[in-house]
């Protein structure tokens, strides 16, 4: 499995909260990827107002963040650990629409494909 051996990082850049979260969706449960917590859409647990939010970029990795020793080095404690399928909202200036999709192999190349279509999979 890829997920053994690698991991997957998209970058999904949409013109809403709805238009990135409808796309992590669809390619997740396409690329039957791990699903997790998508971090940045509330605040101390209390959801944020999409509705206004703009422009939004996602970032999802299969991989989870830091490892246990980059956690210690970070000082952030378990506020910086992630696990596979997590994702990250965050607002977003600029002006391309598409999903930035990465994919990391044991053999250190660099792979990055983009911009793929935001509904690539219902086309």
């Amino acid at each position: 499995s890829i997920l053994l051996s690698g991991r997957i990082m998209l970058g999904i850049c949409g013109l809403s909260v709805e238009e990135c979260l409808g796309c992590l969706k669809s390619w997740v449960t396409n690329l039957a990827l791990p699903r997790g917590l998508l971090h940045g859409a509330d605040v101390n647990g209390v959801p944020i107002d999409t509705s206004t939010f703009g422009r939004a970029f996602v970032k999802y990795n299969t991989g989870g963040a830091l490892s246990f020793k980059e956690i210690r080095a970070s000082g952030k404690g378990f506020d910086a650990l992630w696990i596979p399928g997590d994702a990250m909202l965050e607002g977003y200036d600029g002006d391309y629409r598409g999903v930035y999709l990465n994919v990391e192999l044991q053999d250190d190349e660099f792979r990055q494909f983009g911009l793929l279509p935001l509904m690539l999979f219902e086309q």
